[in-house]
């Protein structure tokens, strides 16, 4: 995954990262819930650590838990929003996410 920042600071910009998310499907009432971690990776090697939970009826929801280097110490409450594309492979799903929150920085002392 990529990710870039539209205001341009350093926050997820220029970032590559990898997820790790567990889908729960209820078949009866055709609903499904996603939980998981995401990590990020700059190009200084610094990392944004994720948390993502994402319920049926919902806003889905991610809130970054912290960093290393620059990012030590970040918090912030995301909302994530998806667009669907089209896929070349039956059974395989992408999207464009949107992230939308604020930020802070943490004393870490």
């Amino acid at each position: 995954m990529a990710a870039s920042n539209e205001a341009g600071n350093p926050v997820l910009n220029n970032m590559g990262g990898r997820c790790q998310l567990s889908r729960l499907t209820d078949s009866s009432a055709k609903t499904a819930e996603i939980h998981g971690f995401c990590t990020y990776i700059d190009k200084d090697g610094d990392q944004v650590f994720e948390q993502c939970d994402w319920m049926p009826g919902s806003p889905n929801n991610c809130k970054i838990t912290g960093g290393t280097g620059k990012f030590e110490g970040l918090q912030a409450a995301l909302v994530v929003t998806i667009d669907p594309l089209k896929s070349n492979f039956d059974g395989i799903s992408q999207v464009i996410g949107h992230k939308k929150g604020t930020y802070k920085f943490t004393n870490t002392n």
